[in-house]
């Protein structure tokens, strides 16, 4: 499980940002592997992509996933930090399918990275 480790990433070289939240030391992972990742060109965690999708009992509900990134070639990707265990549940399927589809009408990528 997921440990909910709340805190700042400060001084990140390839975000506009001079800092940035994370909300899980998964998330703080992902920023040390982005900063790292030689392919990123830029990457943020505070953007304006929300999701619409709706939950299993009909209702619409809003969804921001945990990263926007772009790479070095142009390639955009929205990414999202999910503990294994989690992946397979209704709700974060539901968002899937609704983020998969957000990025296809924009031309861009959707991951879900569990940093196994």
């Amino acid at each position: 499980m997921a440990i909910s480790k709340r805190g700042i990433y400060e001084n990140p070289t390839k975000s506009p940002w001079g800092y940035e939240r994370y909300e899980s030391d998964l998330e703080r992972r992902m920023m040390e592997r982005l900063e790292r990742d030689p392919t990123v060109a830029k990457w943020m965690k505070r953007h304006d992509v929300t999701i619409h999708w709706v939950d299993c009992q009909g209702r619409m509900r809003r969804y921001k996933p945990d990263f926007l990134v772009e790479y070095t070639g142009g390639r955009i990707a929205v990414i999202e930090v999910k503990d294994p265990s989690r992946v397979d549940s209704d709700d974060v399927q539901r968002k899937r399918s609704a983020a998969e589809l957000w990025c296809k009408k924009r031309g861009i990528e959707y991951q879900i990275a569990t940093l196994g």
